[in-house]
């Protein structure tokens, strides 16, 4: 499953700006490190907030609210412990997600605040906070374009994190309706968010499998670039542990009267530099014709 898309309008110069600054984004790092909590950016820290308070829980000693600003319009996540602010960040759009559970199994409830910044497409983070004796910021995980949701992959009872990679955003004349955004799973371990590979991993397809999936892609594919598709079924099985197989996929599906497979397979491989859980497989030295 791929991170949902969040579609507006934009100008050709603006897509033609950030087609440049897309080719940077997958090198950004996916999560900072913990440490503590950042400076608030509500001040003074016990100054009253005007505006509409939208979510108010109790966690322990700790008051997590989100709250409507009547000025700005932003909504401000607003944390308090035993009564004085600790934590305040406005955003146009600011979530509480995951309130009192604790995701990274240190028996202290955490919350996330997620927050998105307005504008085109970009862009969303989202903070993990231990409400612990003092709040710990147990690091922010840079969502792009899409939503970081969190869920318990492996049933051990502490939570990973599930982010988009964007590295394929504008990328070649793809849209960026058409974009393939492959999940990448983190699990939180000394002191930040690293990708696990491990619980990326799914069961080959058989060639069988391969073969049917490479007819049913290409439907109507008559010149130039494959089907957005197409790329994107090969990117999974590369996120799933299968390169060799991406490879043998696009052999499969391309059409040997359409031309430019070497040309694309080599971008492919250069735009997954980078990436997460993935390096050019050792015995795969054929070049691609």
């Amino acid at each position: 499953m791929r991170t949902a898309i969040r579609l507006a309008g934009v100008t050709a110069v603006v897509l033609a700006v950030a087609a440049v600054l897309a080719r940077h984004a997958g090198e950004r790092r996916l999560a900072r490190r913990a440490g503590t909590a950042r400076p608030i950016q509500v001040l003074p820290p016990d100054s009253a907030i005007a505006g509409r308070v939208e979510t108010e829980r109790r966690v322990g000693e700790y008051l997590v609210r989100l709250l409507r600003d009547s000025a700005s319009g932003d909504r401000i996540a607003d944390i308090e412990l035993r009564g004085r602010r600790v934590y305040a960040v406005r955003a146009p759009d600011v979530r509480l997600e995951q309130v009192g559970r604790d995701l990274t199994g240190d028996h202290v409830p955490d919350v996330v605040i997620q927050q998105f910044s307005g504008g085109m497409h970009c862009c969303t983070q989202a903070t993990v906070l231990g409400l612990g004796d003092t709040l710990r910021n147990l690091g922010t995980i840079e969502g792009a374009d899409g939503d970081v949701t969190f869920e318990d992959v492996d049933g051990d009872g502490r939570y990973e994190a599930k982010v988009g990679d964007w590295r394929f955003a504008y990328w070649r004349d793809y849209p960026f309706s058409d974009t393939e955004v492959p999940d990448v799973v983190l699990r939180f371990r000394d002191g930040t968010w690293s990708a696990a590979c491990d619980l990326m991993r799914e069961n080959p397809p058989t060639e069988r499998e391969l073969q049917a999936r490479a007819r049913q892609l290409t439907t109507g594919w008559a010149d130039g670039d494959p089907p957005a598709d197409v790329y994107g079924y090969a990117v999974d099985l590369v996120y799933q542990g299968h390169p060799d197989l991406a490879w043998r996929f696009l052999d499969l599906a391309w059409p040997t009267r359409i031309g430019g497979k070497a040309d694309f397979v080599r971008d492919l491989r250069e735009r997954l530099q980078g990436s997460p859980c993935w390096s050019p497989p050792q015995t795969d030295t054929r070049p691609a014709t």
